[in-house]
C-alpha cells in the first residue's frame, strides 16, 4: 500500500512575543506525530511566532529565539522519518521575513518564502538556504510543492507552479478570521483540487493569539480531487488531523502530464495502522442528502434533455419502450414521459409495450399495466409466450431445457417485437438497460442489449432505485407513489423462468451478489485504477460488518470474469449520452472485446484468510 500517503495538519498554540512558548507547544505534539505514522506533517505559516508582533519583528530577538525553537524541533523530530514543514520569521541578511521551514529525520533541508507576510515583514535578497518558490519534494509516488499564503488566493496562484508537474499543494498560512471565511476555503480546496486533479493540504494558525486588530482561528483541511478527507476548525485546545491520501487515485486524475525533478525524495511509513480516509460504499452518489437530491435531479434532466435531443435532431415524435414493472424500465418510462412533457407532445405519443413472457410474474406485470395507464401513455399488451415457442419448435428447443437459450429467446423476442412496433409508427425504440448490468455483461446480445437509444446506461442500480425514490416523493408523482413504492420493494429479477403460481422464482442479487458490492468493484477499478488486491482491500473496509472477506473476494472474482467477458456486448452498445463522470461508454473507456482476465485474476489469487 505505498501509494498511501499520511497526512498531518496540526495547529499548535502560539503565544505572541514567546516563540519559546510556540515551540514548546510544537514539541508537545511530537508524540502525536510518531504515533501517527505520517509522512508528512505540516503546521502553520509564522507557527514559531505570530503576525500580531507588529513592528517587533524588526527585533532580532524574537528572530532569533524563533530559529532557536526550529533547531530544538528539528532535533526533536531527528528520528521520525516524515517531511516536517513549519513556519516562522527569518532575517534574510536586510530584513525579516516569513519562511516555511522544510524538515527531515533531523535535516534542515532549506527555506521557502510565504507570499502573504505581515504587513511589517519584508522580503529581500534570497540567502542561500532559501529555496525557489517551485522547489518540488516527493514522498513515494507524490510530488508536492509549497505555496503559503491565503488559500482563498490559490486559484490565482496555483498557475505559477503549473510547471512543476505536482501532485500535492500544501498550503500554511496565518490569516484572520471572519464569518464565512472557513467555507468559502473549504470551497475553494474543493474545486481547485477537482481542477487540477491534485491533493491540497492546508493549514491556518491563529489558536492563542491576540485579538486586536484582528482575530484569529486555526484550521486544518486536505482535499483529494474534490473529495474533502479531513476538515475542522479548532476549538480550544490544539488542532491535529491526520489522513490517507491516496496516490494512485491521484494519479488516474491529474491534470497535468509533466514532473519537474524533485530536490529531495522519500519512501512513505510502511508501519501505518488502520485506513484513515472516508472509504464510501457507494461511491456513485454524494454522501450528503442535500447534495444527493441535487445530483439526481440534474441526472433526471440530462436523461431527459438528452433523448429530446435525439428526438429533435431525427425528427421522430414517438417513443416506444418495453415496460416490465422493474425498476430500469419504469425510470425509462418515468423519462420518456417527461421529455414528451418538455417538448410539449401528447404521452399518448409514448408507446409503452407489456411483454409477458414465460417467466413474468403477476406482480411486476399488473404493475406495468398500472404504472402505463397513470402516466397516460399508449398501452399495448403482446405476449410473447407462443411466438418463443413456436421459435423453439423451429430451431429444435425442447422447451422443458431451461437453459440459455431458453432465457435468451424471450429477451430476443421481446427486443424483435418492440423495433418492429417502432418501425411501425415511426418511433424511437427507448432502451433501459442500466450501468450494473451492461458492466457484469447481464444482458441478452441482440436482446435487452439492443435499442434506439439507451437512457439509463450511465447510471448503476443504486442510482436507477435512487432516481426512483426521489421522483415518487415529487407532487407530480402523488398519484402513482405507492405503485412506484410497491415496484421499489420488488427484487430485481430477469423474470425468464417460470415459477408458481406466477411469482418470481429468478432473483438477481442472488445469482450475481449485491449490486452494491459489483458497483463499488467497478467504480474503483475503472475510475481510481485500483489493482485487484488494493480493491479488495478497501471493499472490506467500506462493507464492514455487511459482508464477510472471503465473500468479498468470491464476488470480486466473479466481477473480473463477467467484467472482462461482457466487453464484445459494450463494444456493440446502442448510443446514449455520456452524462455521469464514470460510465462504460466508448467515447471515454476502451478495453478489448476478448481481453483475458488472467492478470487481474492473479492479484488477489494469494489472498488467504
Amino acid at each position: 500500500m505505498n501509494a498511501i500517503i499520511r497526512i498531518m495538519t496540526a495547529v499548535n498554540r502560539v503565544s505572541p512575543g514567546s516563540p519559546a512558548a510556540c515551540g514548546e507547544s510544537l514539541r508537545s505534539l511530537v508524540a502525536d506525530i510518531e504515533a501517527s505514522a505520517a509522512d508528512l506533517v505540516v503546521f502553520p505559516s509564522l507557527a514559531l511566532s505570530s503576525p500580531s508582533l507588529g513592528n517587533f519583528y524588526q527585533n532580532q530577538v524574537f528572530l532569533d529565539a524563533a530559529l532557536e525553537q526550529l533547531d530544538l524541533l528539528r532535533v526533536s523530530t531527528s528520528h521520525l522519518p516524515c517531511y516536517i514543514l513549519v513556519g516562522l520569521p527569518l532575517w534574510d541578511g536586510g530584513g525579516p521575513m516569513s519562511a516555511i521551514a522544510v524538515l527531515y529525520k533531523g535535516e534542515r533541508l532549506g527555506f521557502l518564502a510565504a507570499d502573504d507576510p505581515p504587513e511589517a515583514l519584508r522580503r529581500t535578497a534570497f540567502s542561500e538556504e532559501i529555496l525557489p518558490p517551485d522547489t518540488v519534494f516527493r514522498c513515494g509516488e507524490l510530488h508536492f510543492v509549497v505555496l503559503a499564503g491565503d488559500p482563498l488566493q490559490l486559484p490565482v496562484r496555483v498557475g505559477n507552479l503549473v510547471h512543476t508537474g505536482f501532485d500535492l499543494i500544501v498550503a500554511p498560512s496565518y490569516q484572520p478570521a471572519k464569518a464565512g471565511y472557513f467555507d468559502a476555503v473549504c470551497d475553494v480546496l474543493r474545486t481547485t483540487s477537482l481542477s487540477f486533479g491534485c491533493g491540497i493540504a492546508a493549514v491556518n494558525g491563529g489558536l492563542g493569539d491576540t485579538s486586536f486588530p484582528y482575530a484569529y482561528r486555526g484550521f486544518g483541511a486536505v482535499y483529494e480531487c474534490g473529495q474533502r478527507l479531513v476538515a475542522q476548525q479548532v476549538e480550544d485546545e490544539p488542532l491535529v488531523l491526520v489522513c490517507d491520501m491516496d496516490s494512485d487515485i491521484i494519479a488516474r486524475r491529474r491534470r497535468l502530464s509533466h514532473y519537474k525533478a524533485p530536490l529531495h525524495t522519500m519512501l512513505p511509513q510502511t508501519r501505518k495502522h488502520g485506513l484513515l480516509r472516508p472509504i464510501s460504499p457507494d461511491p456513485f452518489l454524494p454522501e450528503d442528502g442535500a447534495q444527493r437530491a441535487r445530483y439526481l435531479t440534474e441526472l433526471f434532466e440530462l436523461q431527459c434533455r438528452s433523448l429530446e435531443a435525439r428526438l429533435v435532431n431525427t425528427g421522430i415524435k414517438k417513443m416506444v419502450v418495453g415496460v416490465s414493472g422493474g425498476l430500469d424500465s419504469t425510470l425509462a418510462l418515468l423519462v420518456c414521459a417527461a421529455t414528451a412533457d418538455r417538448m410539449g407532445i401528447p404521452r399518448r405519443h409514448i408507446i409503452a409495450l407489456t411483454l409477458p413472457g414465460l417467466g413474468t410474474s403477476d406482480r411486476t406485470y399488473q404493475n406495468a399495466l398500472a404504472l402505463i395507464e397513470a402516466l397516460g401513455c399508449e398501452g399495448r399488451d403482446i405476449s410473447i409466450r407462443k411466438a418463443v415457442l413456436n421459435h423453439f419448435t423451429d430451431i429444435g428447443h425442447d422447451p422443458q431445457n431451461r437453459d440459455v437459450t431458453y432465457e435468451n429467446a424471450q429477451a430476443r423476442e421481446r427486443t424483435q417485437v418492440l423495433l418492429d412496433v417502432a418501425n411501425m409508427v415511426g418511433g424511437l425504440m427507448v432502451g433501459g438497460g442500466d450501468l450494473s448490468e451492461d458492466a457484469l455483461g447481464f444482458s441478452t446480445f441482440g436482446g435487452d442489449h439492443i435499442s434506439g437509444y439507451n437512457v439509463n446506461i450511465c447510471l448503476t442500480k443504486g442510482m436507477v432505485r435512487a432516481m426512483i425514490t426521489l421522483l415518487s416523493e415529487t407532487e407530480d408523482m402523488a398519484h402513482c407513489r405507492s405503485l412506484l413504492q410497491d415496484i421499489l420493494n420488488t427484487p430485481v429479477s430477469p423474470e425468464l423462468l417460470p415459477g408458481q403460481g406466477g411469482a418470481i422464482v429468478q432473483k438477481t442479487e442472488d445469482i450475481l451478489g449485491p449490486y452494491a458490492l459489483h458497483d463499488f468493484f467497478l467504480y474503483n477499478l475503472v475510475h481510481n485504477g485500483y489493482r485487484p488486491s488494493k480493491l479488495f482491500y478497501y471493499a472490506c473496509i467500506a462493507f464492514s460488518g455487511r459482508y464477510e472477506p472471503r465473500y468479498i473476494k468470491e464476488k470480486l472474482v466473479l466481477f473480473i470474469k463477467k467484467f472482462c467477458a461482457g466487453q464484445f456486448k459494450r463494444s456493440g452498445a446502442p448510443d446514449g449520452a455520456a452524462i455521469t463522470e464514470v460510465h462504460l461508454l466508448g467515447c471515454d473507456f476502451y478495453m478489448p472485446s476478448d481481453m483475458t482476465a488472467e492478470a487481474l485474476l492473479a492479484d488477489i489469487e494469494g489472498i488467504d484468510f
